[in-house]
């Protein structure tokens, strides 16, 4: 009897450290509030209205809409049009071009390339216009027709000889056909082989690449190392797809991200420490469902990828994409970065992802487009 009274004393002992521990380690409380992640995100609109306005806001799609969107701002409206234009004027213009050999900086859809079409859904749907009737086109359409039979979102809009979708390459173009007509409100095509196509691309190591990997040797595939962002893209289009938690890839991809998650709560790709692999990580954490301020994304230090991802904003509200190494203060504005940032930030403060908000709001119109 005594023994058994001095084994159950031990267990409830014990137990009660685990206890203490576990909670210990889960009571961690993030650096930054909400409140933070807000004012940051005003300073940054602030950016974009100030710097943008003598340009008539041209520049504002694609990617800078999806942040603004986020934070409630109407890029369609009176305080981001000048003299009858803004974001969405200038980028209807580009469509109805459709020039087929843009510079580097250019917004033009290109026909061939399909993440031009996928990135102008996303910011067609951000700043409230109908992607179904945009410069002549309808974007839903032409995306959805680029589905091959095998699932996959093509890499190219249209081959120059057949003028049907080609390409089987590209991870990215895969994901953000997912993600593009996701916001559309539309229901994703042929969704098992969507879904077994992008499983098959899903690296040992539980994460994703832009691109297929092709090797004679198969041990080779072990070797490869995923990168953060593509991971975090993969996670988004688990989440579009109804998966969750529950299902080993979207498991594996989490973990790696865990894995890849820097003592500050950071994150880094292609041996970079920046805002971007920040942003991209707390999209995916966020559309999957979990908080990336919570307890499973906050070291001991109290650091998360939010708070990480705001070491890298400068006084004017913009961001950088490196610190300077020496004193880890950050160096010059840096276009992407900025970008890239604001729509992280409005994940990390809304409690639903941005993709999900626009496929609520224009779920209705892609009912009536069946």
């Amino acid at each position: 009897m005594k023994k058994r009274k001095l084994v159950l004393s031990f267990l409830v002992s014990v137990l009660m450290i685990f206890n203490l521990c576990f909670f210990n380690v889960y009571a961690i409380e993030s650096k930054v509030s909400r409140d933070d992640v807000y004012k940051a995100g005003q300073k940054t609109i602030k950016y974009y209205h100030d710097t943008y306005k003598e340009k008539e806001y041209a520049g504002i799609l694609d990617w800078p809409a999806l942040g603004l969107f986020g934070f409630g701002e109407d890029v369609s409206g009176p305080k981001w049009t000048v003299d009858g234009k803004n974001g969405a004027y200038w980028r209807e213009q580009q469509v109805k071009e459709a020039k087929l050999e843009p510079k580097y900086y250019d917004n033009a859809l290109r026909s061939g390339v399909n993440t031009d079409y996928q990135r102008t859904i996303i910011a067609v749907c951000a700043a409230g216009k109908d992607p179904r009737n945009f410069g002549g086109k309808n974007l839903v359409e032409i995306e959805t027709h680029t589905m091959l039979p095998n699932g996959h979102f093509a890499d190219s809009v249209m081959d120059n000889e057949t003028g049907k979708p080609i390409g089987e390459d590209l991870v990215n173009a895969h994901i953000f056909g997912i993600i593009a007509l996701h916001c559309a409100g539309e229901p994703i095509p042929n969704k098992d082989n969507c879904l077994a196509w992008l499983e098959d691309q899903q690296n040992v190591d539980g994460g994703f690449t832009f691109d297929v990997k092709y090797f004679d040797d198969p041990e080779d595939y072990a070797l490869v190392e995923s990168d953060v962002d593509m991971t975090a893209a993969g996670l988004m289009a688990f989440a579009i797809l109804g998966e969750d938690e529950s299902n080993s890839n979207v498991k594996k991809a989490l973990g790696l991200l865990h894995k890849k998650q820097l003592d500050n709560g950071g994150f880094e790709s292609w041996g970079t420490v920046n805002p971007e692999s920040c942003a991209w990580a707390i999209q995916g954490i966020r559309l999957i469902g979990q908080d990336p301020m919570g307890p499973q994304w906050t070291t001991k230090s109290g650091d998360n990828p939010v708070s990480a991802l705001l070491r890298f904003q400068i006084k004017d509200g913009s961001f950088v994409h490196v610190l300077n190494e020496e004193d880890d203060l950050p160096i010059y504005s840096n276009g992407m970065s900025t970008e890239q940032a604001l729509y992280g930030l409005a994940d990390a403060y809304n409690e639903k992802g941005a993709y999900d908000i626009l496929y609520e709001k224009y779920r209705v119109e892609a009912e009536k487009n069946k």
